[in-house]
């Protein structure tokens, strides 16, 4: 071989040599740089502190398991003897093996940009594929270096279960059980308003419920909507107002975490009961059965004389709808001016305590805003006084018919 070959080939050599000596002081340069502008890792608002920076490689964003999966609500597992780490937990599996450039989530093998790898002697994981593979959404701001991780979705699963236990409750007439299943600060259980309805009703009636129609209608973090289609029917003999509803539920989280029912927002109901019911005698005292239309009759004179008053005076001041009743008898009165004529009035079932009367009753206008005629069916849930005298509690609508 001749000098000039040989130097050549020496040359050749320290230039491989140099190159990849170069090309470790690059990389070197790289994970330096990526710790030295720090990366912010926020997950459900919260800055998550790893205790080592997190690196970015190839544009992935690597950083310690352990922190991560905890943050995530992952069970940490770390196998040794094949360096494999493992998250487990709200229906998610998902494994690592360092220096391998695929991961398993939930049995499924997904390739990866960069490999799961050991620095200073921590194992890091690619932060993108475990947050999604969570269900949630993973951002990036490279202006201030910041990862964002949202929330985890509400799974329907979830608040399923708490609207089935809702309507269990209800069916068995468990009312420690329906109750805890409304949220502390829920304004539906102001005054113990709910809690006495409820366990009048059970004492009272068996009604069933049965769901027609389901569905989640919206997710978020910490609040969710319901949407139902219900029918309840009593299955003893007194009399209900068996229905056909459909409502909101909107739930929220308490303060540890779980589900329940702030609010119901009801959309509309069909009431089940054929009108030979409503009309039909009833076996009472003939005494106490006018006593009951004459609270109908005086209620309906005094809305006609516009006597507000006299219209409070035969409303039950415990009733939950008698401020807003107050304040839509005074606007009537305030806009307009009506002739009522009742065609019907009907006691359709008595005891000690409470009545149901039904009525029909023609409304027309007599001056005043410009609104149309009606023939209005509708039953009032009477209560008996502590004096003896009975008064309006609740009015069911039954139904409105427009007159020409």
């Amino acid at each position: 071989m001749s000098i000039g070959m040989e130097w050549m080939l020496r040359m050749k050599k320290w230039k491989r040599m140099l190159g990849g000596v170069l090309a470790g002081m690059l990389l070197m340069a790289g994970a330096v740089h990526a710790e030295g502008d720090k990366i912010t890792v926020i997950i459900e608002g919260r800055e998550v502190d790893f205790g080592k920076s997190p690196v970015i490689e190839k544009g992935t964003a690597l950083v310690p398991f352990r922190g991560l999966f905890e943050s995530l609500g992952l069970e940490v597992k770390w196998i040794g003897e094949t360096k494999t780490v493992i998250g487990k937990g709200n229906g998610v599996e998902i494994e690592f093996q360092i220096d391998r450039n695929t991961a398993v989530v939930n049995g499924e093998e997904i390739e990866l940009a960069v490999a799961t790898r050991l620095l200073d002697n921590s194992a890091y994981v690619p932060l993108r594929i475990v947050g999604e593979a969570t269900g949630r959404e993973v951002n990036w701001d490279q202006a201030t270096r910041t990862i964002t991780i949202g929330s985890a979705p509400v799974k329907a699963s979830e608040v399923e279960a708490l609207y089935r236990a809702y309507v269990n409750a209800g069916n068995a007439e468990d009312l420690e059980a329906y109750l805890a299943l409304f949220h502390p600060e829920s304004p539906l259980l102001e005054n113990g308003l709910l809690e006495d309805e409820a366990r009048r009703v059970y004492e009272q009636y068996d009604v069933v419920t049965e769901i027609e129609r389901f569905e989640v209608v919206e997710t978020g973090e910490s609040e969710a909507v319901l949407h139902a289609v219900v029918t309840n029917v009593n299955t003893n003999d007194r009399f209900f107002l068996s229905n056909r509803t459909e409502y909101l539920l909107i739930l929220q989280k308490d303060e540890g975490g779980e589900w329940k029912i702030y609010n119901l927002e009801t959309i509309g109901i069909e009431y089940l009961v054929p009108e030979e019911k409503l009309t039909a005698d009833a076996d009472i005292d003939a005494e106490l059965e006018k006593a009951l239309k004459d609270v109908i009759v005086a209620h309906v004179e005094a809305s006609e004389k516009e006597d507000l008053q006299a219209v409070m005076a035969t409303v039950d001041p415990s009733s939950p709808g008698y401020t807003q009743t107050k304040e839509n008898v005074s606007l009537n009165f305030l806009l307009f001016d009506l002739d009522y004529e009742l065609e019907l009035v009907n006691v359709i079932e008595a005891t000690d305590t409470i009545a149901y009367v039904y009525s029909v009753m023609l409304t027309k206008k007599v001056k005043g805003t410009d609104i149309p005629d009606t023939r209005t069916r509708q039953v009032d849930l009477l209560k008996k006084q502590e004096d003896g005298s009975w008064k309006i509690y609740m009015t069911y609508l039954m139904g409105v018919e427009f007159l020409k």
